[in-house]
């Protein structure tokens, strides 16, 4: 597994354990956010809008990480979204002057999530020598697999399998 997959579910498990901690624990999610909750309305909001909503994200981010590169358009979309809650907490930081430090970690966390899903949609597929490689050694295994069928039915069925070519080894001088 590559670095940029181990980032990327990574990314995925600490945004699932966000959603979790929101849906679960919505009054402890709300301390760590720094909200009071005046109503039962509110923590129906926080289990929505930060559970429930943070729980989706966290889904696509891992099932899309197995499936790169088809599903990359998917994780730039995730980073995108990521990157724009970030960007939006950087905002606050700067136009309200909430420079603490829960903030700061947040809008760390959320970067790196951000990052690590651009960086695992960069990952570029198989180049076509490799693609080709692939299906050679693919195909090879299949006609060693189908040889060994037609072996074992040959002698299940009391026939002899057909002779292989018996190979000469050549001297050592002939060989290079």
């Amino acid at each position: 597994m590559t670095l940029r997959t181990q980032l990327a579910y990574a990314a995925a498990v600490l945004t699932l354990v966000v959603g979790l901690l929101a849906l679960v624990n919505p009054m402890l999610a709300a301390r760590l956010l720094g909200l009071e909750v005046v109503s039962p309305r509110g923590l129906s909001e926080l289990r929505s809008g930060y559970g429930a909503l943070t729980l989706a994200l966290a889904g696509l981010m891992l099932w899309a990480v197995p499936l790169r590169p088809k599903a990359a358009p998917l994780l730039r979309t995730l980073a995108v979204i990521v990157a724009a809650a970030a960007l939006g907490r950087l905002a606050s930081i700067a136009i309200d002057g909430v420079f603490g430090l829960m903030n700061l970690l947040f809008l760390v966390l959320q970067s790196a999530v951000a990052g690590s899903l651009l960086w695992a949609s960069g990952e570029k597929p198989p180049s076509k020598r490799e693609r080709q490689a692939r299906r050679e050694t693919a195909a090879a295994r299949d006609e060693a697999a189908s040889a060994r069928i037609a072996a074992l039915e040959a002698q299940r069925d009391g026939r002899t399998p057909p002779e292989e070519p018996v190979r000469q080894a050549r001297p050592e001088a002939d060989r290079s």
